[in-house]
């Protein structure tokens, strides 16, 4: 009979693992919802769009998706590889409009992101460093 629990378990843990899916970002049409139930820090993936400088260390641009978009703001200097229609991760905060970026991610390397995040990636033709 133990054994049989045991299995029962082991077979609803393997199903659930395997049916859920990982996201490693969000798409920025997905903020908005994802952000209004689980507020926090949270990693975007989409192409970045019109950037223009808000202040001497600080820029705004919108990252967009097949489905939406957002405005984002970021206080710093961005990345030398920084494009306007090139791919990129923000990581940050949505507030309800704006979404406040603290990192921003331009350069994809396999050896800090997990090969399912860069498949994701390379699928919308994220340039990607092999660097292992």
């Amino acid at each position: 009979m133990k054994l049989t629990i045991y299995l029962a378990i082991a077979c609803c843990v393997f199903a659930t693992s395997v049916s859920s899916q990982t996201r490693y970002f969000l798409f920025p049409s997905e903020v908005p919802l994802y952000s209004s139930q689980f507020p926090g820090t949270v990693n975007v993936f989409g192409i970045a769009q019109y950037a223009k400088n808000s202040d001497p260390v600080g820029v705004q641009f919108s990252v967009t998706d097949k489905n939406g978009s957002i405005s984002v703001i970021y206080e710093g200097v961005l990345p030398d590889l920084f494009e306007v229609g090139s791919p990129v991760v923000v990581q940050g905060k949505f507030d309800g409009n704006l979404f406040l970026a603290t990192t921003i991610f331009v350069k994809f390397s396999n050896e800090y992101m997990p090969t399912p995040a860069l498949d994701e990636l390379r699928s919308y033709g994220a340039l990607i460093v092999d660097e292992k």
